[in-house]
């Protein structure tokens, strides 16, 4: 009968990683900056430091911190050189502006500019007015949209989600909630359909955690196949209003909407529907519009805020062990 690795490493190996072997690996600790924007005006972008034990489901926000006042101010993206990107609303523009609050540029966006969502190749941001045509913005530096107009089963979308498959799914629906929900054709344009007045349907994400696209609306959540798009599963009465929701990669979610951030956990059920997924709501944040992606396409290519896996230390100490009994067992040559 073979013996567990742990029995066979040396005392010395296993001093280093003897907890490793007997330990789950799993980052306890989760922190990090969410950044947000208001709809109503005067300091319309800022940032909010967040912090989650994930063994004493404890969840945290620090205080408010501005960043910026723009003229108007919706969907917030980070660009691939780290600065922030704000639909300006009705404005007409797209802004850029440094995470210490000085406007970079702007870029024309063809009518009002809303939701955001960063092409895969970097170059671009795609915005649309609510129910209007998709406009992609070039990047570094901003400069004036192209609008392409839509065909197919909707005219207009509020938000379009990129997956590593290659799919491109969107969303079509004004505030905040009830949207129509579909595949897009990014050489033609032309849109198909899947969902009709779907409750949590306004903002959109892909989640590398679950590998669906998940959705936020109306004090809801939904998840649908990244692939396919079925497989719908929807949780709503969460909170009195969503508008747009982040996520970390790690199994948490973090949502703005109804003067609030709520905070899901769903790392343990790995379904963000879950009614039994731990869940706080952290009010004070009058008029927050949407929050910037914590993972993927637009979100921080430099984070400050990272997990602190003290647990993970042990699964690196581990390997390090291993390899010396590796080389134990390796015949001299």
């Amino acid at each position: 009968m073979k013996q567990p690795v742990c029995s066979k490493i040396s005392a010395l190996a296993l001093a280093v990683a003897g907890l490793a072997c007997s330990v789950p690996v799993q980052a306890t600790v989760f922190s990090g900056t969410l950044y947000y924007t208001n709809y109503n005006g005067g300091n319309n972008v800022n940032s909010v430091s967040y912090s989650y034990d994930d063994v004493a489901n404890n969840a945290a926000l620090g205080s408010a911190n501005n960043i910026a006042a723009l003229p108007g101010a919706d969907g917030i993206i980070f660009a691939p050189n780290g600065n922030l990107l704000i639909g300006g609303a009705g404005t007409g523009f797209v802004y850029e502006v440094t995470t210490a609050g000085a406007l970079v540029g702007s870029g024309a966006s063809q009518g009002a500019s809303y939701h955001l969502a960063l092409d895969p190749s970097g170059n671009k941001v795609w915005t649309s007015n609510f129910g209007g045509a998709l406009v992609d913005v070039p990047i570094a530096p901003l400069a004036a949209g192209t609008l392409h107009g839509l065909s197919g089963s909707d005219t207009g979308l509020t938000q379009v989600a990129f997956t590593p498959g290659g799919n491109v799914f969107y969303v079509n629906g004004s505030p905040n909630g009830f949207g129509n929900v579909g595949l897009l054709n990014m050489t033609t344009f032309a849109t198909t359909r899947l969902y009709t007045s779907l409750l949590p349907a306004h903002g959109m994400i892909y989640d590398p955690y679950t590998s669906l696209i998940t959705l936020f609306g109306d004090g809801a959540v939904g998840t649908i196949d990244a692939t396919t798009g079925g497989g719908l599963k929807t949780r709503s009465g969460i909170n009195c209003d969503f508008d747009q929701g982040a996520v970390d990669g790690q199994g948490h979610a973090l949502i703005a909407g109804c003067n609030s951030i709520t905070f899901i956990d769903y790392r343990s059920s790995g379904d963000i529907t879950d009614p039994t997924n731990p869940t706080y709501i952290f009010g004070g944040f009058g008029a927050i519009d949407d929050v910037a992606p914590l993972t993927g396409l637009g979100s921080n290519p430099t984070p400050t805020g990272l997990p602190e896996p003290s647990t993970m230390l042990l699964a690196a100490l581990g390997l390090l062990a291993l390899g010396y009994l590796q080389r134990q067992r390796t015949p001299a040559r």
